[in-house]
């Protein structure tokens, strides 16, 4: 299990490193087009998660105890058996006073075997039989219920998400269009400067409210950054591509 989860842990850093990268490469434009992928896909692949593969496991587990625990008065009836092969020897003497003392031997072939069932029914265990039957079948339904409660859970923290994301993403498009008003005003700004048409007071002015254009547009798109990352994991998507 450990070792399970070092490897499932190297696997994120992996995938994290990739989508980091990709996401560094985005440019305005990519930001522009971008769209999310249907929420209903994502519900659908977060069911590829480990999670819901251990739940899986533990319900074949659960089965599979139950079906042992079903089985279980096979071993109130026992049955026996043996078999014999071999030679039955006799062997005799004779002698009187007109007979030499001499020796006879005979034999025969001969199987044995024999067959039988005993039965031996502890009460104790027959009377808790449907009491084991009864919690396996609730730990397979509590199983079933852990699988459900996580996944629903884990619906839920997609969709929060995913609404921060949409949100987010609409507010880049606005401030990426901010930034790029105030940056041609700056620009514009500084000509007019060079050409002596504006103190340097008011270059600072637009030098500044490009300055917080540029701030907030970053910060808009690191939020995304973080949210669209939350939502490949959890929803085992590949969303962000270059």
């Amino acid at each position: 299990m450990k070792l399970k989860k070092i490897i499932f842990s190297f696997l994120i850093f992996i995938h994290l490193s990739v989508s980091a990268q990709d996401i560094a490469e985005l440019t305005t434009e990519d930001y522009r087009s971008f769209s999310l992928p249907p929420l209903s896909s994502l519900f659908e692949n977060a069911e590829s998660s480990p999670i819901i593969e251990y739940y899986e496991k533990k319900k074949q587990a659960d089965e599979s105890l139950m079906s042992t625990e079903q089985k279980k008065w096979l071993n109130y009836i026992k049955v026996v058996g043996g078999y014999q092969y071999g030679v039955i020897g006799n062997n005799t003497s004779f002698s009187d006073t007109n007979t030499p003392l001499f020796y006879q031997y005979s034999g025969n072939k001969q199987n044995w075997y024999n067959v039988g069932v005993s039965v031996s029914i502890p009460l104790d265990d027959l009377f808790d039989r449907k009491n084991r039957i009864k919690k396996q079948r609730l730990e397979m339904q509590a199983t079933e219920y852990e699988k459900q409660k996580w996944y629903d859970e884990q619906k839920l923290r997609i969709v929060g998400v995913y609404t921060q994301a949409i949100k987010e993403l609409a507010l880049l498009k606005i401030k990426s269009e901010a930034l790029l008003y105030s940056e041609s005003q700056f620009k514009l700004s500084e000509t007019d400067f060079i050409n002596n048409k504006i103190t340097v007071q008011e270059l600072n002015r637009q030098k500044s409210m490009y300055t917080v254009a540029a701030t907030e547009y970053e910060e808009t798109r690191a939020q995304l950054n973080s949210a669209l990352l939350q939502l490949e994991i959890l929803a085992k998507t590949k969303i962000i591509s270059k």
